[in-house]
């Protein structure tokens, strides 16, 4: 199971709550250890843009373009030590494979990512990719960098997977994903994403 997700008043966080909500497109992008605004700027962020938004304000600003692929819309906020970029209409970490090893030199980052399909799970530290699992490359559990025996065998045995076997178990890969990924202990606040102010900014394009 999940680690319980903590309830702080009426702010429901962890990763937990994504477990069947209706969000088709996921993106998020954690690194340990640096503000928000750090990782927003790690990632090329167009500064003229960055600021704290509601979310009526971040609608009328970027409603027209949040979906479209090349427009770089995206939101930060903070769970504990872990900054948290919500890519909402790019797939910056995804289609940079170097990216995330970058942005995690001198700490720990995550990338976790889904569409309606595919989903991604990948892991770096210091400035080295360590692991990487994708339901998009292949429909094996297999560790795509780490290789076998992979940093993550345990905790995907204790999941019901079968590493050995290249077997996902009772899970689907979004939500053996997400299970690792709040595993390493990240988390993003559920009204973070859905009612409260946060960082929002455009990326600046590649």
């Amino acid at each position: 199971m999940f680690e319980q997700s903590k309830v702080r008043g009426m702010l429901v966080t962890g990763l937990g709550w994504m477990v069947g909500k209706d969000l088709p497109f996921v993106s998020l992008t954690f690194v340990k250890g640096i503000t928000a605004l750090q990782l927003l700027e790690r990632m090329g962020v167009d500064a003229s843009t960055v600021a704290v938004r509601d979310q009526d304000d971040f609608l009328d600003e970027f409603g027209s373009v949040l979906y479209e692929g090349d427009a770089y819309v995206v939101s930060a906020g903070q769970w504990d030590d872990w900054a948290w970029v919500w890519e909402h209409s790019s797939w910056r970490c995804f289609e940079d494979r170097q990216l995330l090893g970058r942005l995690s030199t001198g700490s720990a980052a995550v990338f976790l990512a889904w569409s309606e399909g595919p989903a991604e799970f990948m892991y770096a530290e210091d400035g080295q990719l360590l692991s990487a699992f994708s339901w998009y490359a292949t429909t094996e559990l297999t560790d795509l960098v780490g290789g076998s025996p992979s940093r993550f065998d345990s905790e995907l045995r204790k999941h019901g997977a079968d590493p050995d076997a290249g077997d996902y178990g009772p899970l689907t890969p979004r939500d053996l994903y997400l299970r690792l990924a709040e595993g390493v202990g990240v988390g993003v606040d559920y009204n973070d994403l859905l009612t409260e102010p946060v960082l929002s900014a455009q990326l600046t394009p590649p």
